[in-house]
């Protein structure tokens, strides 16, 4: 009988604490994001133009550089035109390796889009950074 206070005793010990990390952790989460940039939330995403119905598997856009990569049936062409219409016409446009990488520059931001071909979709990797103009 003993064991088994024990055991009580020590999985409501454990929960608490469990609870009280969690608390902890998102509280200072919470103040760092507050304290960062001036006071501006370092949580607060960029701004990614993504096509519609694009299936996305990987988005780190919290923080400068933010990425985006998904993958979409639409055509090369019709992944150009979207962004072309979104970012301007890009500065620079390169393929290598069947793989077209366009570069677009917008005030504060560089942006480059990679896409692939991956069996019948296009795979789209969209990179956001700092613009080193001034």
């Amino acid at each position: 009988m003993q064991a088994l206070r024990f055991i009580a005793k020590n999985a409501i010990s454990s929960s608490m604490l469990l609870l009280l990390t969690i608390s902890f952790t998102f509280n200072t989460n919470s103040a760092r994001a507050e304290t960062i940039n001036g006071g501006k939330s370092a949580l607060a995403n960029v701004d990614i133009a993504i096509v519609k119905d694009a299936r996305i598997f990987a988005k780190f856009d919290e923080n400068m550089p933010a990425v985006v990569n998904y993958f979409t049936p639409l055509t090369e062409d019709a992944v150009i035109n979207f962004y072309n219409k979104n970012y301007g016409e890009p500065v620079k446009r390169e393929r290598k390796r069947g793989r077209l990488t366009l570069n677009y520059q917008q005030t504060q931001q560089q942006i480059r889009v990679i896409i692939s071909q991956q069996n019948n979709l296009r795979q789209v990797d969209v990179l956001v950074e700092k613009s080193m103009q001034k």
